[in-house]
């Protein structure tokens, strides 16, 4: 939970301001976001269940319905995102985000801020994608250094001591063989998989568009 201030601060400085119409998402943002999470865009829409606020902060997606008698929020965090699919028309645009449990339609009318939020969450989910893969094979090579079995020493040959021909026959000497080293466990699976789910990217923008 952040103050009113910190919010408005940080859409101030992303060059946003809800005077009227989203007025009450802004508010209920305070409640929402925690320290240090910083708001990246912030955009208003609809999305099926009619007016609402999508807000992509550096953590997560958002996606917020206030009204008088109920409110909805959406959490979708950017390394459950699976697809991502933007379209472009003439008086509107639309986002649609897809996780393996849900997907996520979002209209509205300022493109130039929907086109941005696109490509920030792009470039994030693969940010974060990166990130853990690096992390897994850490892991993994640590994983299997510590599950390496150490080295033991070789046993000395027992010599049997020999005897007369006419009381023992002559025993060759032996050894003690080594025991062979314990089977590895099986590897540990990394804190999160969907991280292994393949990301779509789809674009459909109108030949008049010209790139913001």
């Amino acid at each position: 939970m952040v103050s009113l201030e910190e919010v408005e601060r940080q859409l101030k400085q992303i060059e946003t301001s809800f005077k009227f119409w989203g007025r009450a998402e802004m508010l209920e943002l305070q409640h929402i976001l925690i320290p240090q999470e910083q708001i990246q865009v912030c955009v208003n829409g609809r999305y099926e269940g009619g007016f609402a606020m999508l807000c992509a902060t550096d953590q997560r997606l958002l996606l917020i319905d206030k009204k008088p008698m109920y409110l909805t929020m959406e959490d979708i965090r950017y390394d459950m995102v699976s697809e991502v699919d933007f379209s472009h028309r003439l008086v509107d645009a639309t986002i649609r985000v897809c996780t393996p449990n849900k997907t996520l339609v979002f209209t509205t009318w300022r493109r130039p801020e929907l086109r941005k939020m696109t490509s920030y969450l792009q470039h994030r989910v693969i940010e974060i994608r990166q990130r853990y893969m690096y992390d897994s094979q850490q892991m993994q090579q640590q994983f299997a250094q510590q599950q390496q079995p150490q080295q033991q020493p070789q046993p000395q040959q027992y010599q049997m001591p020999t005897v007369a021909p006419t009381t023992m026959p002559s025993v060759a000497a032996t050894s003690v063989p080594v025991t062979e080293g314990v089977n590895s466990l099986p590897m540990p699976s990394f804190v999160t998989t969907y991280y292994k789910n393949p990301l779509i990217m789809r674009r459909r923008v109108a030949r008049f568009y010209k790139q913001p």
